[in-house]
């Protein structure tokens, strides 16, 4: 799985620690991507053409995380898998095979192990406490 996310990310232009914006790397990539607000249980889905156009339906009444997780799911669907072909997703223990790969590589991709070892204070990395520097990656209201 680590090569194949690996690749993937050299071939769109980052490396195993950059963070990505996925609206822009969808249009970078020529997905269609409509977002719309769908049922609860229904977070996405993608097709891909026999000619190569590719589609992606994001649910936009989940939040914004998992709407990025279902956004990089799809990516593998896309990208990455041989044969593609659209399906429903069934519930964890009935997973297939395909759908476990993409699941793997949406949480590698949105949490690489390199970006996240740069959020580890140094001297933290050979203890046995460490705090994660996220005060700069969250949001405040009002900016």
């Amino acid at each position: 799985m680590n090569v194949r996310y690996l690749t993937f990310r050299q071939k769109i232009g980052l490396s195993d620690a950059d963070a990505v914006n996925l609206k822009s790397l969808l249009l970078k990539l020529g997905v269609l991507t409509i977002f719309r607000p769908l049922s609860e249980k229904f977070s996405g889905m993608s097709l891909k053409s026999p000619g190569g156009e590719r589609f992606m339906l994001i649910n936009c009444n989940q939040p914004r995380c998992r709407q990025h997780f279902t956004i990089t799911h799809e990516l593998y669907h896309l990208f990455i898998e041989k044969n593609p072909v659209p399906h429903n997703c069934e519930t964890e223990k009935g997973k297939s095979e395909s759908e476990r790969c993409a699941d793997a590589f949406a949480l590698i991709f949105l949490m690489p192990s390199a970006g996240i070892l740069q959020l580890i204070p140094a001297e933290e990395l050979l203890s046995d406490k460490i705090s994660l520097a996220i005060s700069q990656c969250i949001e405040t209201k009002g900016k």
